[in-house]
């Protein structure tokens, strides 16, 4: 019987039949037995219904039973899906995998896309992002010169997972090369691309530079928004540079761009480390001022600085405002003023905070 519905299945007329009644457990059981021709067989009757195809690939065992060539053509077919999703799982353990390199994926979908008739590029900017996804970066770049070498373009959403996984890996070189290669090829720059290179440049220290970037955003027309800013300003905070921070959000507030509680919360911690302290109780005031609620984090570099300064009285107003307005105090945030209590000797208070972070089931960080 069994042998009966094999040879069934692999008649072309009858394989989408099968799929198509979701038969999914008699399909299950001969996955085992069938071949590559067959199951490439039954991808091409599928190659116009994506989401049979996916059910399909799924049942039968993507991992197991597909060599690299039924895995291009599952992933090429499956690519046609609204959602990119799946096909950047499937490309993602086909990668993972170890059974080809990243050039024998790249020339086995290029085949494939042309058996397909299909004439976008589209397949060979998925195997880009799925690379970037498993953090291969040199994988990504190699794919990316393949496309070049054959004539393709990469779309600018496909540079921009680039251009950020650069920046998460510190490979700020890396970026820059790319994004003049997408100026020579092209490639024109979106929003989010010229997000990441203010990014990268306030990652090198480079601020005066980030902020002519700013101006070279607005040369094109393009209006720089609160967190392009708020950016630059984190940049000049970091540095301990409050001046530079404050000119570039005299400049925000004149292009009518409104600070947000990040933009104060990098004044605050930068007035902090300075120990600017009078100064960043006044911007946060302001902030408040302004109806923006400050965020765990700043009342934490807030109440690390009372801590520090000895003024345990206003380290746990700021403990009591925070909580009265339903922001959770985070575990470092016990921590501080635990230990701030045992240097005084105030072992009650000190215990009780303790069952109150049980309480909350927050850990105290050891």
């Amino acid at each position: 019987m069994e042998s009966h519905k094999l040879s069934q299945l692999s008649s072309t007329k009858t394989s989408k039949l099968y799929i198509q009644s979701s038969e999914w457990h008699f399909i299950e059981l001969l996955a085992p037995l069938l071949t590559p021709s067959l199951i490439k067989t039954t991808l091409l009757n599928l190659h116009k219904t994506p989401e049979l195809a996916l059910k399909f690939t799924t049942h039968i065992g993507f991992s197991h039973v597909f060599d690299i060539k039924t895995r291009c053509l599952s992933i090429a077919v499956i690519s046609r899906l609204p959602s990119p999703k799946p096909t950047l799982q499937l490309l993602k353990e086909t990668l993972s995998s170890g059974n080809a390199s990243i050039r024998g994926v790249f020339e086995e979908l290029a085949l494939t896309r042309d058996e397909l008739g299909t004439k976008s590029s589209i397949l060979f900017d998925f195997l880009i992002r799925a690379c970037c996804e498993l953090k291969r970066s040199d994988d990504a770049f190699e794919c990316y010169n393949i496309m070049k070498e054959k004539g393709f373009a990469s779309k600018v959403e496909t540079c921009n997972v680039m251009l950020s996984l650069c920046s998460r890996l510190n490979s700020t070189e890396r970026a820059w090369v790319l994004y003049a290669e997408m100026l020579k090829m092209g490639i024109t720059s979106s929003v989010y691309t010229y997000n990441i290179m203010i990014n990268l440049l306030c990652k090198e220290g480079k601020l005066k530079k980030a902020k002519e970037f700013i101006g070279f955003m607005e040369s094109l027309g393009i209006k720089p928004n609160v967190v392009k800013y708020s950016t630059i300003i984190h940049g000049y905070c970091l540095k301990g540079r409050i001046k530079g921070a404050r000119m570039v959000l005299n400049i925000m507030e004149s292009r009518g761009v409104e600070p947000n509680s990040c933009t104060y919360g990098s004044f605050i911690s930068g007035m902090c480390k300075e120990g600017r302290l009078e100064e960043a109780t006044e911007v946060f005031g302001k902030m408040k001022d302004d109806g923006l609620v400050p965020s765990a984090v700043t009342y934490y570099i807030l109440i690390d600085a009372y801590c520090k300064k000895g003024d345990l009285g206003m380290a746990f107003t700021y403990r009591d405002e925070m909580v009265k307005q339903g922001t959770v105090p985070t575990a470092l945030t016990y921590n501080l003023l635990i230990h701030a209590l045992f240097m005084e000797g105030r072992m009650g208070e000190a215990d009780d905070m303790t069952k109150e972070m049980g309480e909350k089931g927050i850990r105290l960080i050891p």
